[in-house]
């Protein structure tokens, strides 16, 4: 398997073993991949610990973070600072997300695509859309001030995702305090000094809401600046690496899916229009909207929409962000573990699940490789329960992913204003199949897409 993992054939070997012997197989002398609900349970609810494969891959500052941390005790405390400003009632009630929200949709990336259309000038979305991603986020961590304009600034994205690149790829030894780490760390260094300094906010500016409560959620720690210095920039820089990637990677699938099929466009449009208010860009009573706050639609209505759910869920069952293994290892103790029937499996064994085999259970989700939405809209009798458990794109348990509330308000809000304004269509999508990697974008890393206004009228129901 260790051949696998370095010639990028890992996920689907695995996936082709399980379907050949069953939800258990052995990967090595040491290493199991479990493959079913109970699984699931044993292995990731179960108090299993992380490997120290994430502290190599995940550590940032050579200081941890949430992914990073091993262990789950001060991986829950950690978890427990931040855990308000991620829930879905808190997001969803956020005036500091609405205005963020309405900043880069409605004044930002609704203006780009209208002027796509005009001039019918195809693009590249994928860096497009994880330079959106990376602005909500940055915006989250650090306010409005202090966040990126990566729709606009193109410059500026090309140069920031080049650097992530390289960041991605050099051991966390060799990457410490360079380039991409320094320009974190300044940032947070910027916000410290205006939370410090109690700096007031024009009436335009947003809370740097994730990194304010970290900070004070930090300031009774008696550890000395520096260390908490540090903590603050890893864990802001985790958040930034998977708010802008892993949502760029669903929002390509997203809409590389919906621009093969035109009339599934326009019921997601219908659905789109009884809003209230809309996201269309251009109307009326958009330009009314837009002296008001609040002129989006609310995270509640959107959250209700059922094909725009279903639509999501499903491009995060196909094409999952992160589809590989995520390993654990068998705790040393008195107490005989048994997975999948397999009793008195030795402490120390790495065992892991992984999202695209799980995905692809065809008992669950049968034609496991076709982009099914109906399959959430109505599913098999008995069967909508075992879906929703198994379903992994963001993980489960306590190491469960912090931001996925977020990430699914984003990624509803943005898919809503692009469909509710525009039809889109395949230019070129060469190279579109997934890496066969931990993260799993695009192997040709892009997907050329043309925007079409549409009509404004509503449809005839």
């Amino acid at each position: 398997m260790s051949h696998k993992r370095k010639t990028g054939n890992e996920i689907k070997t695995i996936y082709s073993l399980h379907q050949r012997y069953g939800p258990v197989v052995r990967l090595g002398p040491h290493e199991l991949s479990v493959n079913s609900i109970d699984g699931l349970r044993t292995v990731y609810t179960g108090g299993f610990e992380k490997t120290s494969w994430y502290r190599d891959i995940f550590v940032n500052f050579g200081t941890d973070n949430l992914v990073s941390t091993q262990e789950h005790k001060p991986h829950s405390i950690q978890k427990r600072m931040l855990s308000n400003v991620y829930s879905k009632s808190y997001l969803q009630n956020s005036p500091d997300l609405q205005r963020v929200s309405s900043i880069i949709v409605a004044d930002r990336f609704l203006p780009l695509l209208t002027k796509l259309a005009q001039s019918r000038e195809a693009i590249n979305v994928l860096p497009l859309l994880q330079g959106l991603g990376q602005d909500f986020t940055s915006a989250y961590l650090f306010g409005s001030k202090y966040g990126t304009d990566f729709i606009h600034d193109v410059a500026k994205r090309e140069h920031w995702l080049d650097m992530y690149e390289r960041f991605k790829v050099s051991h966390p030894k060799e990457r410490s305090f360079g380039e991409f780490e320094q320009w974190c760390l300044a940032l947070c260094d910027k916000v410290s000094y205006d939370l410090n300094e109690k700096r007031a906010r024009n009436d335009q500016e947003t809370q740097p809401v994730v990194y304010a409560q970290l900070y004070r959620c930090l300031e009774n720690n008696h550890e000395r600046w520096e260390r908490k210095r540090l903590v603050l920039a890893s864990e802001m820089l985790d958040h930034l690496i998977a708010g802008h990637e892993t949502s760029g990677i669903t929002f390509t699938y997203t809409l590389w899916e919906l621009s093969q099929r035109p009339a599934l466009q326009a019921h997601l449009r219908a659905e789109l229009l009884g809003l209230s208010p809309t996201l269309r860009n251009t109307s009326p009573e958009r330009q009314k909207e837009k002296e008001t706050e609040g002129a989006l639609p609310s995270a509640q209505s959107l959250n209700s929409l059922p094909l725009l759910d279903s639509i999501i869920r499903e491009t995060l069952r196909l094409h999952t962000p992160v589809p590989g293994p995520q390993p654990r290892v068998v705790p040393s103790s008195s107490q005989s573990v048994t997975i999948g029937g397999y009793t008195n499996i030795p402490g120390g064994t790495i065992v892991s699940s992984s999202a695209f085999s799980l995905h692809r259970i065809a008992d669950v989700y049968p034609n496991p490789d076709e982009w099914l939405p109906e399959r959430w809209l109505n599913p098999d009798r008995g069967n909508s329960e075992a879906m929703k458990r198994m379903f992994w794109a963001f993980g489960s348990g306590g190491r469960m992913c912090l931001g996925n509330n977020l990430a699914l308000q984003v990624i509803k809000l943005v898919v809503a204003a692009i469909y509710t304004n525009f039809t889109t269509s395949i230019v070129d999508d060469e190279g579109i199949e997934q890496e066969d990697n931990y993260i799993a974008p695009p192997k040709g890393r892009k997907l050329v897409l043309q925007f079409t206004s549409v009509s404004k009228r509503r449809p005839r129901s």
